[in-house]
């Protein structure tokens, strides 16, 4: 949704930095696989996940105003929770790329944390009602 307002060159750059950020565990689920491809049909990015071999500091130079860079750990943090839970491994690669984006307030960074686990028990929540029927 927030990525709307992103440039073409920026949610390029989210897609690698997502795609990289799925390998963190060494297990890409069906979930991440699915953001994955709707995220690049989306935005009309060619699916590619061999993205182990990113250069961050090339990437990151394209995140130019702060929005772009709350939407970018936004939609990072999504996609960790696409699998279930933010494990140690994609938190220390999102903290590390919010410390590359000059983004080192660790309050920010768990209001963006909160904001996207309130969208997911959002979503959950409507679900299980219209399940009642």
């Amino acid at each position: 949704m927030f990525a709307n307002k992103l440039t073409p060159e920026q949610r390029q750059v989210v897609f690698d930095l997502a795609a990289n950020l799925a390998a963190a565990d060494n297990d890409v689920s069906e979930e991440e696989i699915g953001y994955l491809q709707s995220f690049s049909e989306a935005y009309g990015i060619e699916y590619n996940l061999d993205k182990v071999d990113i250069n961050y500091d090339d990437l990151l130079t394209v995140l130019d105003t702060k929005a772009s860079r709350i939407i970018t750990l936004q939609e990072l943090i999504k996609l960790s929770y696409k699998d279930g839970h933010f494990g140690k491994e994609e938190q220390d690669k999102v903290f590390l790329i919010a410390q590359k984006m000059g983004l080192n307030d660790a309050s920010l960074i768990m209001r963006i944390e909160k904001w996207v686990r309130q969208g997911f028990d959002w979503v959950y929540e409507g679900e299980q009602m219209l399940e009642l029927d």
